[in-house]
């Protein structure tokens, strides 16, 4: 089997395949695993009754793109489209052996894909295609020596920006860390590069995966390097910080709601344990409310929508869809001798009502969900 490719820094040395599957480390006490029912109020269940209502039209006019192995020794990853109610997938791009092409992410107004490409040489490319194929060109963005690599690229609210991790060398801090990890934001054309994360961080922290709620703050994943732990943050307009999770959660592959209004409105959603669960814990899809007030607050607002005690199910990569009434996921399962199966499922935003929407024999991970371009 073909082992995915390698990267620098704290969070990206590891194989693709780890990174795709998510779990951690240990189960914080101070937060009780919760069903989707037992995890939600009186007023989620009036919500959860209104959302199955309109079900049957929450999904028209959107579509998801993902991540898809070509073959089970995991030799390329190509993006792939298709509906949320299953049916035909196609292929976005046409990625050679030892590309993965990962990531995606569809613009606001749902005409194009970003995706992070990562080349056999170790080398990534942040790249932009039309969602019908056409158009797709690499982003100057100007990574050269000591920078590493770009990698989780995803886009500013108006289209016209991207933010993404810079990672620069050498990799000599702590736990072979590089000397920066941090958020950038450019056009895209590559210029107005600006640096996005607070000063005085590299070497001890590192931080990924900027998005954006409609009242205007980012929420993003901060990785503290001496553990190789992660907590997700909020950061205000006026660049005021909060701590959303505690870094024992290990929270990976964040979003925060696109909704306005409704019941998932400021929700944060993210799989835990993205660094490797202990023993008989399995990594789970889970949400927390982004206007907690402090860490020690949100601590018991976090709530399970699938089981941390699923095993051997695990599940993981969740994205909201574009009116934040479900979300998209990874269900991923592995019995040894395998192989390792990965499927992309949907569920309400409170976890209930879970389907799959591809059960490819190919392992698939990392999905986006967008309303379709007019």
């Amino acid at each position: 089997m073909a082992t995915p490719n390698f990267f620098t820094s704290a969070r990206v040395v590891r194989p693709l395949l780890v990174l795709a599957l998510g779990s951690a480390l240990a189960f914080p006490a101070m937060v009780s695993p919760a069903s989707p029912a037992s995890a939600t109020s009186a007023k989620q269940g009036s919500a959860a009754d209104h959302g199955k209502a309109r079900r049957a039209g929450d999904e028209r006019g959107t579509m998801l793109a993902w991540s898809r192995f070509v073959d089970l020794d995991f030799s390329a990853a190509r993006i792939v489209v298709g509906r949320p109610d299953g049916g035909p997938v196609r292929e976005l791009t046409s990625s050679s052996d030892g590309v993965q092409d990962i990531d995606p992410k569809f613009s606001p107004d749902g005409s194009r894909v970003l995706f992070e490409r990562d080349l056999p040489d170790g080398s990534t490319q942040v790249v932009v295609v039309n969602v019908d194929g056409t158009g797709e060109h690499v982003l100057p963005l100007g990574c050269v020596d000591p920078c590493a690599a770009d990698v989780s690229p995803t886009w500013a609210p108006d289209g016209q920006h991207v933010y993404f991790t810079r990672v620069v060398g050498p990799f000599d801090q702590v736990n072979g860390s590089a000397t920066s990890a941090v958020l950038w934001r450019a056009r895209l054309n590559g210029r107005d590069l600006t640096r996005i994360s607070e000063p005085g961080i590299d070497g001890a922290f590192e931080e990924y995966l900027a998005t954006f709620a409609p009242a205007g703050y980012m929420v993003f994943l901060r990785l503290r390097n001496s553990d190789i732990h992660s907590a997700a943050f909020r950061r205000d307009p006026d660049g005021h910080l909060t701590q959303l999770t505690g870094y024992s959660l290990d929270a990976d592959e964040l979003s925060v709601s696109p909704a306005a209004q409704g019941p998932s409105k400021d929700l944060v959603v993210f799989e835990t344990f993205g660094h490797g669960a202990p023993d008989g814990i399995a990594a789970a899809v889970a949400t927390v409310p982004a206007t907690c007030k402090s860490r020690a607050r949100c601590a018991g607002r976090v709530r399970f929508l699938t089981s941390p005690r699923s095993l051997p199910d695990q599940h993981f990569n969740p994205s909201w869809a574009p009116d934040g009434r479900q979300i998209a996921f990874v269900r991923f399962s592995f019995v040894d001798p395998g192989p390792a199966v990965g499927d992309i499922w949907r569920m309400d935003w409170n976890g209930n009502h879970q389907r799959p929407v591809s059960t490819s024999p190919l392992f698939e991970f990392r999905p986006a969900w967008a309303q379709r371009s007019r």
